[in-house]
């Protein structure tokens, strides 16, 4: 399955794909619309290119239907409601946009609503096909719609969902005095099983502490780099860790 023509995706760096975590760590201005957009299209697509990968290999297929109805389930869908919530008609060209959107929207939760229901193995990639080509034209779409796309960088809500949707996390891009907060955040959003990597320019043990006074035993902690310009931590969520 070929990625979608999107505008927001770079060149893929020596012919690997393109990574939109790069640029969106990198911004100083906090995320934008079309940074959320970018993010979301590609990891979608990674794991719909996983599934059709994974169509003829019997130890590989179930894993990666459990992935792509994974990411659906606790990042694509909660991105929809929190859009929803963020996005008013006031932000619209027209008001009348709204309507567009919700019904945008609406369609996405079906696709994924089909990719879950279907059972002939040979049918899935279609499925999870139709669901990125849905939403790659719906993010072109509502590019157009929204009166202004760049989030104001100074809303720790306006952080929230790059940080769901991301596996690596640099804690310098984040907004100033606000890095750990967001970080307990993403680190309790984790779900059982799911790691994701903080990167940092300096010790990382203070919020690990933080972390384990509240979540004891729940989560693994692993250094891949311990500076002296550059800390590096692999945390995991055991399978065992429920909520709460």
């Amino acid at each position: 399955m070929g990625r979608p023509e999107s505008t927001w995706l770079s060149a893929p760096a020596e012919g690997g794909p393109a990574d939109p975590l790069t640029s969106l760590r990198r911004s100083a201005n906090g995320p934008t619309l079309a940074d959320e957009h970018s993010l979301l299209v590609w990891q979608t697509c990674a794991y719909a290119d996983e599934l059709a990968d994974a169509v003829g290999s019997a130890p590989r297929f179930t894993p990666a239907v459990d992935a792509m109805l994974g990411f659906c389930h606790y990042r694509l869908l909660p991105y929809l409601a929190d859009e929803e919530r963020r996005l008013t008609a006031a932000d619209l060209r027209d008001s009348r946009m709204w309507q567009l959107l919700v019904a945008d929207h609406t369609r996405l939760r079906a696709d994924v609503e089909n990719l879950e229901s279907t059972r002939a193995r040979q049918l899935l990639p279609l499925a999870a096909s139709t669901l990125v080509g849905r939403l790659d034209r719906h993010a072109h779409r509502e590019q157009g719609w929204v009166v202004d796309s760049a989030p104001a960088a100074d809303d720790e809500e306006d952080w929230a969902i790059p940080l769901l949707l991301g596996d690596e996390i640099d804690l310098g891009a984040l907004p100033a005095g606000r890095q750990e907060a967001l970080a307990l955040k993403r680190l309790a959003w984790m779900r059982p099983g799911e790691t994701l990597r903080l990167h940092a320019g300096y010790d990382l043990h203070p919020l690990w502490c933080r972390h384990h006074a509240r979540r004891p035993d729940g989560y693994g902690w692993v250094y891949e780099r311990q500076g002296p310009t550059h800390w590096l931590a692999r945390i995991t969520r055991r399978p065992d860790c429920a909520d709460g």
